[in-house]
């Protein structure tokens, strides 16, 4: 018996020391096996906030703010986004944020714990977001949008925590789901286009006709409302209705005193005529802004539309609207400075003033008078002054377009001066260059003709029209438009005397015109013709120094620490931000080096691609071209001047990158030709 014993007594002894084991080792692969799910769950979290953040654009420029991980610790770097203890992602708050686009599918559906999404206040289109995912969400508040489509059955079936739902002042239609959460205290459904009848649930029983106004046709008890059915006596019975129907209008309304029939048929009545009011109301209401878009848009065009010489008929009133009287005096014509290079037209019974000095003798000349007498479009205002398209009719031939920029800011500088600067700039020809035609000078009119580029401006083809419809512009467009803007700034550094400091002076992406050859024009790069890139404002930094700060040199580090006598290495400064701006699709800001510093900021945390424009960072292939040109932009924006390269040396490498493309992309059509061959 005590051998029997003490086996059984083992035999357990055995079985606890088993099961203890097993609990531990599993103890052990679970704590092992825990932080894969959990990296990979933060992943998913980053992922939908990445995608929320690259199919929509903001005024606050999300892409360039939700980089690197959205949490550290229980603190957020990212706008608008909440953290908990556990570096875990609780709340998204973008209201006010300018937010435009739509939503994509399955937005969010990886920030597991999310508690609060607030998107109010924003200009988001298409349907509201799917969050059945999302079962810890407590606030919701899409309101002040453009959503449109049906609510969404899960927001009532799916998020059992919900306590706060506002969704007014939206483009929504469709029925209202049968909200029952028991905690939900806020709910506002108003300003939409929601029909048929509002469920009659405990929890929407709680809120106040209010919440559910302004929509196209609600009723039912929640909202006070008699739901319309069939056979209702305002169906077919006459407006002066009597008492045949009374047995339809029991069926809708229930019991009445039958003393009373009238009144019975008085309600019905008063809905039809406010139905058809509303019907009047809401087409003038359309109408309305309809018209006012078009008399805008008329004025608009027609205040756009001007007479360089102040609208009037006569040649000689028109000549006198921009009259040197110095000049007048003096009678005489403005040099050319080559004698044989330029050409000053003068009309009879006026004076000198009236003069354009002329640098390319082969191209169509014109007098002052037909030049004021021709239609000018207003394109733009910058800080040298205004500019306008002309299109003249010069000589009996066909037309001739030029633009004409009426320069300001210069009441100061000397003829001799301007007429000096104008020759140097009239002797420029480079393909990145537009060339100026002609000048004209007076003591209050100084005006510079230049040659009409058929193209629009870098910074239009980046940074307008952004959203649905728009063209996007591909890397290699944008390779071939940077290596011509730096071919560009290096023939000004080369060819304009030591002097004429920095050469360019006022280079940005909107003084870069853009020229896409062959029929296509544009969109796609216009054919398999690169794109051509031309610089235009340039030279005029010498004739401004009590005005040096409005230009686009002024940005650079070394102005803003006092030193006021420029180099060329200031316009390099300035091409640097407009490489990152190529590469990034980011508008530079006024303060110095701010687009600069906020890429190696995200360069050094090891988040490269972050910076790269979401027009082309789905360009996977092409990322290592698009982060080398980023370096060649943090080179050139150096906050020391002497350690940024010479525009040449730009050129150079820019080329480098660039043939380093044409030769992986040879590569790859061999390595295709090879694969076909093969099959």
């Amino acid at each position: 018996m005590i051998g029997t014993r003490c086996e059984t007594t083992w035999v357990w002894v055995v079985m606890v020391v088993v099961v203890i084991l097993a609990a531990a080792m599993a103890a052990v692969v679970e704590g092992v096996g825990s932080p894969e799910p959990e990296l990979e769950a933060l992943r998913d979290e980053r992922g939908g906030l990445v995608a929320l953040r690259d199919a929509l654009r903001s005024g606050r420029d999300l892409h360039s703010n939700w980089t690197g991980p959205p949490c550290h610790g229980g603190r957020s770097r990212w706008y608008g986004v909440a953290c908990d203890g556990d570096g875990r992602v609780v709340g998204v708050q973008l209201d006010g944020a300018q937010l435009t686009g739509a939503l994509p599918a399955g937005a969010l559906a990886g920030v597991a714990r999310l508690e609060t999404l607030s998107l109010r206040d924003n200009a988001i289109h298409g349907a509201l977001p799917r969050l059945d995912a999302l079962a810890r969400l407590r606030v919701v508040d899409l309101s002040s949008n453009r959503f449109s489509g049906p609510i969404p059955r899960g927001y009532a079936a799916a998020l059992g925590e919900l306590t706060r739902l506002e969704l007014q002042d939206n483009l929504i239609n469709g029925t209202l789901p049968a909200f029952e959460q028991d905690g939900l205290a806020v709910f506002n459904v108003s300003y939409n286009f929601l029909q048929g009848e509002v469920p009659d649930t405990r929890a929407l029983r709680r809120f106040p006709a209010t919440a559910f106004a302004h929509n196209l046709r609600l009723c039912g008890e929640v909202v006070r409302t008699e739901c319309r059915r069939e056979g209702s006596p305002f169906d077919a019975a006459p407006a002066g209705g009597g008492g045949s129907g009374s047995d339809g209008g029991d069926r809708v309304f229930g019991e009445r005193d039958a003393a009373a029939p009238p009144a019975r048929w008085r309600k019905p009545i008063r809905f039809r005529i406010a139905r058809w009011s509303v019907v009047v109301i809401a087409l003038i209401a359309a109408l309305v802004p309809f018209a006012a878009v078009l008399i805008f848009l008329h004025h608009s065009k027609k205040s756009r539309v001007v007479r360089l010489g102040g609208g009037r008929a006569a040649a000689a009133a028109t000549a006198g609207d921009i009259k040197d009287k110095a000049a007048e005096q003096a009678g005489k014509k403005v040099s050319s400075g080559s004698g044989n290079g330029s050409r000053s037209t003068t009309e009879s019974g006026k004076g000198a003033a009236d003069q354009l000095q002329f640098f390319r003798p082969e191209k169509a000349t014109f007098s002052l008078d037909e030049l004021f007498r021709s239609t000018a479009e207003m394109l733009g205002k910058g800080r040298l002054g205004i500019t306008y398209s002309v299109a003249l009719h010069a000589g009996g031939g066909g037309p001739v377009v030029v633009v004409v920029k009426r320069l300001r800011n210069m009441g100061h500088v000397p003829r001799k001066d301007f007429a000096h600067t104008m020759q140097l700039l009239g002797k420029l020809r480079h393909e990145n260059v537009v060339e100026v035609v002609a000048c004209y000078f007076s003591k209050d009119e100084k005006l510079v003709v230049y040659d009409h580029v058929p193209g629009r401006s870098l910074f239009h083809l980046l940074h307008e029209n952004r959203g649905e419809g728009r063209t996007p512009l591909p890397w290699p467009a944008r390779l071939a438009i940077a290596k011509g803007v730096a071919r560009g700034l290096a023939y000004l550094h080369q060819t304009l005397p030591l002097f004429h400091r920095p050469p360019h002076g006022d280079l940005k992406s909107s003084n870069v015109l853009v020229v896409f050859p062959g029929p296509g024009g544009r969109g796609g790069g216009g054919g398999d013709a690169a794109p051509v890139a031309k610089l235009t404002d340039h030279g005029f930094h010498p004739l401004l120094p009590h005005h040096a700060h409005r230009l686009a040199a002024a940005k650079c580090p070394e102005f803003a620490r006092g030193r006021r006598r420029l180099s060329s290495r200031a316009d390099v400064f300035c091409l640097g931000l407009v490489l990152l701006e190529v590469v990034t699709g980011k508008v530079p800001v006024d303060e110095d080096g701010d687009l600069a510093e906020w890429a190696r900021l995200a360069l050094s945390h090891e988040w490269s691609t972050d910076i790269l424009d979401v027009e082309i960072v789905a360009d996977r292939g092409r990322h290592g071209d698009m982060l080398r040109l980023t370096e060649v932009a943090l080179l050139c924006a150096a906050v020391d001047p002497e350690r940024r390269p010479k525009a040449h040396d730009v050129v150079r490498m820019i080329d480098d990158i660039a043939a380093g493309s044409a030769a992986a992309a040879g590569d790859g059509e061999a390595t295709a030709g090879r694969e076909l061959a093969l099959r």
